[in-house]
């Protein structure tokens, strides 16, 4: 379901931060849903966040439990986390235990208890822990079936929404478990040595929701939910939009060649191998910006602050001022376990955010190892690529190529004109027995741009682009030659003429004219 959907005062807020995102406002009133998951997966954190979030609210909560944990030691775990509030136990939120209720009289024992309790604490929510137990003691998967549609039809006149919690068995999803009005799925999925924390929704009746793999993770302040940065990117340009056109490097003889900067809310790859000037580009990109008043954000995988400021300051940039002006927003992140669907929210709350215009991703292949899914990056970049264009901010990313030297030159993504509407190309080429670098337009998508390939001088002064390399040839293959002039073919010498012997002599005697007379007939 894309359109329509319930009023908001009909929503449950889960009070878990990207979770309503997901739920495209969060859960239905009086609706029953079913979380599924194996021990561990975070499903009575979720329930509980939920309750805390709701009992903050002032409504009223009953968690009801048919586990054999007792009370004591779930509050005892719960007040680890930074949602937990003591105050609220018990008076909004009340624990019970169903087990022995269950195990004594069965499932329409359980379902009276239900009935009776929400009633006694006119409770708003109903967390019921442990639907496995009821499934392992029920007579019958129709017996199950029928109790699950009797707690459906009571909440829903009461109005109390209803969460299940469950582990599915050994079976997993069955059909009784897509009874309920939505149903979220919470799994671990294993890569080679790394864990990630996956949610989907597999149902959500009367409502639109996100489709596809949610990354969350659960730290001291419970879950958080990084909905899919493909799922949330809208293809309308933002009103006010569009009134840049030209965003300047700063770099004397770059701008010249870009015919005054890249179009401002494109997006440009700079490609080439470690040492060629990449970073120190993208860097100059962002002061520029800070220049014209436009601020900029750099997102660094490789260098620490401090180590960017000092690699900066050694070129003539000096981007400490630009910091503390607010000109300039710095995130480090170190490229290890990071999680693709977090660092996608970060950047598109940046960028929606409207108070930075110029964006420097330092760079492409820390994304790459943030996925599971390598296949995945290219569509995530052209969401971030959409998502800058219609609010338009200018990215810039970096890309290393595969090879400094020799003759191919590939590039590392897949489906490039998706996710780059300019490519600007750096190399290294050996000249005059030194390594001299080079900067080349390859594209600039719907503008002119001067195609030669020319010098990058990278000095204590700052970055300069010189002159069209006029003398040397081949310096995309990387196996640069010099060129030189042709050697003027010298004039043969003439002999010289003999002693004594006159010119008439020397001429050599013209051969006597034979008269050949042509014979007729025999």
């Amino acid at each position: 379901m894309t359109a329509g959907g319930p009023r908001e005062e009909q929503r449950v807020s889960t009070g878990i931060p990207g979770l309503d995102t997901v739920l495209c406002g969060g859960l239905r009133k009086g609706r029953m849903y079913m979380v599924l998951g194996l021990p561990g997966a975070g499903k009575t954190i979720l329930a509980n966040q939920i309750c805390f979030h709701q009992a903050a609210q002032g409504h009223r909560v009953l968690y009801l439990t048919l586990l054999a944990e007792s009370h004591t030691e779930l509050v005892s775990n719960l007040q680890t986390l930074s949602f937990f509030d003591p105050a609220c136990v018990p008076g909004k939120i009340s624990y019970l235990s169903a087990f022995t209720i269950l195990e004594q009289g069965g499932l329409e024992a359980l379902a009276d208890l239900v009935r009776k309790e929400i009633k006694a604490h006119k409770a708003s929510l109903l967390v019921l822990d442990g639907l496995l137990a009821a499934e392992e003691l029920a007579p019958s998967r129709q017996a199950l079936k029928k109790f699950i549609h009797g707690l459906q039809v009571v909440t829903g006149l009461i109005g109390c929404t209803t969460v299940v919690l469950t582990t599915g068995g050994t079976k997993g999803l069955r059909a009784e478990h897509t009874m309920v009005d939505g149903l979220l799925v919470l799994q671990q999925r294993t890569f080679g040595v790394r864990t990630l924390r996956e949610l989907s929704v597999r149902k959500f009746r009367g409502s639109a929701y996100k489709l596809g793999q949610h990354g969350f993770e659960i730290t001291g302040d419970g879950l958080t939910v990084y909905p899919r940065l493909e799922s949330m990117v809208d293809g309308n340009l933002v009103p006010g939009a569009g009134k840049r056109e030209r965003d300047a490097f700063g770099v004397q003889g770059l701008d010249a060649m870009l015919k005054g900067g890249v179009p401002a809310g494109s997006t440009t790859i700079l490609l080439g191998p470690p040492g060629s000037g990449k970073t120190l580009l993208g860097l100059a990109f962002l002061a520029e910006g800070a220049r014209q008043g436009e601020r900029g954000h750099y997102f660094a995988f490789y260098d620490a602050p401090e180590r960017m400021l000092a690699q900066a300051a050694g070129v003539g940039m000096h981007m400490q001022p630009l910091m503390e002006r607010g000109d300039l927003e710095v995130s480090f992140r170190p490229p290890t376990e990071n999680i693709l669907d977090k660092m996608g929210m970060e950047l598109l709350t940046t960028i929606r955010s409207g108070r930075v215009r110029r964006i420097f991703l330092d760079g492409y292949e820390a994304l790459l190892r943030s996925s599971t899914r390598q296949s995945r990056v290219a569509r995530f970049l052209a969401a971030l690529v959409n998502e800058c264009r219609v609010r338009e901010v200018t990215l810039i990313y970096t890309v290393e190529a595969s090879s400094a030297f020799g003759p191919e030159v590939k590039f590392p993504l897949k489906g490039i004109s998706m996710v780059a509407e300019n490519i600007l190309f750096l190399r290294m080429v050996e000249l005059h027995s030194g390594l001299r670098r080079f900067i080349a337009a390859l594209k600039v998508r719907n503008s002119a741009y001067d195609p030669a390939l020319r010098e990058l001088e990278i000095t204590g002064e700052g970055l300069a682009v010189g002159e069209p390399f006029a003398e040397g040839q081949m310096l995309m293959t990387g196996l640069a030659r010099t060129r030189t002039p042709e050697p003027t073919p010298l004039p043969k010498p003439r002999r010289k003429p003999r002693a004594n012997t006159s010119s008439s002599a020397r001429a050599t005697p013209a051969k006597p004219r034979r008269n050949v007379r042509k014979r007729r007939g025999s």
